[in-house]
Order: structure tokens, then C-alpha cells, then sequence
């Protein structure tokens, strides 16, 4: 496992603003370490995927769609259409996982002073990461994005995130429900 950047006194006063915008990105290894401790294997990632907090999100690289995962957000389902919603994982003191076991993209964020922290698990990095598995996770995004689509599961995870949102400016919790 990479090592990282803990969280410290920085990520306890800005209480996880980037984890409220986005989902941080998995390595292949967090992927890999995930399948072991789930006796599973990358034939059947597609299952783990519908039942695990991960999602499969794209990027545009070449000007084609580049596929990698990331924590899922939120009231949302594990095909990411929205880079943006609040991390599956954060909770009212910070991230629910212990340190050894977030993704990369997690553990590879630098708090600043500033607020604006800097992510060193780069685009660059990823396509290294990703590129042996852009066949797999291509072929579930299209099993499953345009169907999703056609449902309208999209647009109910949408609402869904924003009844969230509306809950917690309330003042009252509100748990997300996460749709398939």
C-alpha cells in the first residue's frame, strides 16, 4: 500500500471539504485488496460493484472516455455520472474508513492551510493505474449506463442528493439512500 498524507489538525477544521464535493479516486490496488477480502475476482467486479461504496467515473483523455473507480457519493449509484456529491464514506467526525484501508485518492491528499489541498494521485497517474482495465470497466459502464439512464435512475439519485442536501441545511441528518 502507497503511504500518504494523514489527516491532521488542517483536515479537522475544514471538515472534509473535499470530501463533500467528491469521492476520492481507487487504485488498481485498493481495487485488488477489495476482491481479496472479499474472496472475489475481476470476473465478477460487476457484483462487487453494485454492493460496495465504489463507482465507476470517466474522464476525458485523448478525447475518448477513461474509466477508473472512486469512492461512490452519496445517494448515488456505481455508475458515476457526476464528479461532484458528497463522499459514500464521510461522516459527521470525518471518514468512516481507517487510513490502511482508504483508496489512494485519499490517502495521497495533502491538507493545506488554505483549504485548498493538493492531490498528488495525479490524471497521469491513474491512466498508468487504470489503462490494463479500461476493457472491463468500459464494458460494465456501457452494460449499465444507458439502461440506468432509460430507468430514470439518474435523475432519482439526483432528487435523492438534493432532498440530502436540503435535510442537512435543516439541521436534521438525513441518511442517503443508495440507489443500484
Amino acid at each position: 500500500m502507497t503511504e500518504g498524507y494523514r489527516e491532521g489538525e488542517l483536515c479537522m477544521r475544514c471538515q472534509g471539504r473535499c470530501c463533500r464535493t467528491m469521492g476520492c479516486s481507487l487504485s488498481p490496488e485498493d481495487m485488488i485488496r477489495a476482491l481479496k477480502d472479499r474472496s472475489a475476482t475481476w470476473e465478477n467486479i460487476e457484483t462487487l460493484l453494485q454492493e460496495c461504496n465504489y463507482a465507476i467515473d470517466s474522464f476525458q483523455n485523448g478525447g475518448h472516455a477513461f474509466y477508473f473507480l472512486r469512492m461512490r457519493h452519496k445517494c448515488f449509484t456505481f455508475i458515476g455520472v457526476d464528479a461532484m456529491g458528497e463522499c459514500s464514506m464521510l461522516t459527521e467526525h470525518g471518514c468512516s474508513l481507517p487510513y490502511e484501508d482508504r483508496p489512494k485518492g485519499g490517502r495521497m491528499l495533502e491538507a493545506r492551510e488554505d483549504g485548498g489541498c493538493e492531490q498528488h494521485y495525479t490524471r497521469e497517474m491513474m491512466i498508468a493505474d487504470w489503462n490494463p482495465y479500461q476493457d472491463i470497466l468500459g464494458s460494465i459502464w456501457k452494460a449499465w449506463h444507458d439502461r440506468m439512464e432509460r430507468e430514470g435512475i439518474f435523475d432519482r439519485c439526483e432528487e435523492e442528493y438534493m432532498q440530502f442536501q436540503m435535510a442537512r441545511r435543516r439541521g436534521s441528518r438525513g441518511d442517503a439512500v443508495r440507489l443500484t
